[in-house]
């Protein structure tokens, strides 16, 4: 069987805020075309580990490697910015804009794109991820929450990165919606061939979704393995939650 291919590659991460250490020799390894879910205990450094790997928190020791690229050594940010999509809690929309303009922002910022062109993509990138046309001339304020994620997850679509980071996607949306929201990332991942990582308390998605699940704890990875089998996991951390009462159903079959 061939070796998968590591699309992401964490090495001896540390990050730490003053004398806060909050990573410490943290490895993990994302392979391509996966969908890989990071759990851990609130406050544990989950949304760090994110934002490091997305770039944005420096850390103090260790490297990312993104295709081959160390992050913090590497002088073209523009290929980060047009490989890497992001959708924050709550999708993060700047409330003053429509979700169009939402869309067409990544453009203005990294492409010369501009005028009935750039009208068109945002559209495209909309439909894409199911909502109405008639939902690209409203604010945040006016969308639901689910339409609110889904507009998130089309402005980080935007530039047609082959990752897709996910903070907490289905955090807020009743059952039927956060059930509609996963059938839609694998659809894009599949249709887009994207390589997904997000990072969620939600276990519907975790085992319905997820190819894989890394656990953050005791500021490092101490397991990283098929939802399914972390049940048994060495890791009593682990162990615990993938035991717990709320995980039996998924565990046993049940609904």
């Amino acid at each position: 069987m061939a070796e998968r291919e590591r699309v992401i590659e964490v090495r001896d991460l540390k990050t730490a805020f003053g004398k806060t250490v909050i990573h410490e020799d943290l490895d993990l390894d994302v392979y391509r075309g996966e969908i890989l879910g990071i759990v851990g205990a609130s406050g544990g450094g989950k949304s760090v580990l994110l934002n490091t790997m997305l770039g944005l928190q420096r850390p103090v020791s260790g490297s990312v490697i993104v295709d081959g690229q160390d992050i913090f050594n590497s002088p073209d940010r523009q290929w980060l910015a047009s490989n890497m999509g992001v959708m924050f809690q709550n999708g993060a929309l700047f409330s003053s804009l429509t979700l169009q303009e939402n869309v067409e922002a990544p453009f203005l910022e990294h492409t010369e794109i501009r005028g009935k062109f750039l009208s068109r993509l945002a559209q495209m990138k909309i439909s894409l991820v199911g909502l109405a046309n008639d939902a690209a001339y409203k604010r945040s304020a006016e969308l639901s929450g689910g339409m609110r994620k889904r507009a998130g997850v089309a402005r980080a679509l935007a530039l047609d990165p082959k990752l897709l980071f996910l903070d907490e996607p289905t955090a807020g949306l009743d059952p039927l919606a956060a059930a509609e929201f996963d059938d839609l990332i694998v659809s894009l991942r599949d249709a887009l061939e994207l390589t997904v990582v997000m990072v969620t308390h939600d276990l519907d998605s975790l085992f319905q979704i997820s190819d894989r699940v890394a656990v953050l704890a005791d500021k490092r990875i101490v397991a990283s393995d098929a939802v399914e089998k972390l049940r048994d996991s060495e890791d009593e951390w682990t162990r615990s939650y993938f035991q717990s009462r709320r995980a039996r159903r998924f565990n046993s079959g049940g609904d």
